[in-house]
């Protein structure tokens, strides 16, 4: 349900960064740490509405009520997601963790200390609270990355350079963070560290897309996806070797789906026998 004549999407992009950047370059101009300061807290927050906000107002321009119908079935229907998916979202990113921290164990690496388990396994309402947020968070993302813009790109390519521009585009969206103290992206700034979270983030693009055609361009799951990533990213908190050893399990698995992608569309393009 998307307009007949395909267009690339930067008018999202446009108001996708405008919308976050619009709040994340003051807080990184403060030079001051977000996690201690209400105001700067909210200002984060607020900049994640931007893909969301992007999507729904450009579906409900380009699409009217059935395409706004559509997209809210999307996010809501659960049906659209198959039970192997159910299974596959709850565990794909927590085994390439489990997996990355046996890897970094073996090479005589720390373990991590899971600080952030420790903190709210005493608190039962603060970790419902957090699973909230993180639903939330992926949510307001996915409401963009996937509900509006993978469905244009697939208009012009194919899965895997649609989710590599995709994987690009959001990496580029981060910018601002990487300045904004106490952010996990500041962690990311020096060295090839920078190189790295664009390995990161395009290897999540494509696992995204996989899981967003595999389910009936679901936004439900590509949002659970996201927001399970993200919650184990914050159990493990791998730092030093350890976060490359994960970055470059998940690019080769991600590495992998593309193979197969090719692989597939090269058996549909090959000319039936005679």
């Amino acid at each position: 349900m998307i307009a007949s004549q395909p267009k690339f999407p930067w008018l999202y992009l446009f108001l996708a960064y405008g919308l976050a950047w619009l709040f994340w370059i003051p807080a990184a101009l403060t030079r001051q740490n977000y996690q201690q300061s209400p105001l700067l807290l909210a200002l984060m927050f607020l900049g994640t509405f931007g893909p969301g906000i992007a999507g729904m107002v450009l579906t409900y321009h380009e699409q009217g009520t059935a395409g706004w119908k559509d997209y809210w079935q999307r996010v809501f229907d659960f049906r659209r997601i198959s039970l192997k998916w159910y299974v596959l979202i709850l565990l794909l990113y927590l085994v390439l963790q489990l997996i990355a921290v046996a890897i970094t164990k073996w090479l005589g690496g720390n373990p991590p200390d899971f600080a952030f388990v420790k903190e709210y396994l005493s608190a039962p309402v603060g970790i419902l609270a957090v699973v909230i947020l993180y639903l939330l968070q992926a949510g307001l993302e996915e409401l963009g990355w996937r509900g509006y813009m993978l469905d244009r790109l697939q208009q012009f390519w194919e899965p895997l350079p649609a989710s590599l521009i995709l994987g690009v585009a959001h990496t580029v969206w981060h910018l601002p963070t990487f300045w904004i103290v106490g952010t996990n992206q500041s962690t990311w700034i020096s060295g090839i560290e920078p190189l790295a979270f664009i390995g990161f983030v395009v290897a999540g693009s494509i696992y995204s897309t996989w899981c967003y055609n595999d389910n009936q361009r679901s936004i439900l799951a590509t949002t659970l996806l996201h927001a399970v990533g993200n919650l184990a990213a914050a159990i493990f908190a791998m730092t030093g070797s350890g976060k490359h050893i994960f970055t470059i399990l998940l690019s080769l698995s991600a590495a992998i789906i593309a193979i197969n992608w090719m692989v597939e569309s090269r058996k549909h393009k090959q000319p039936a026998p005679i």
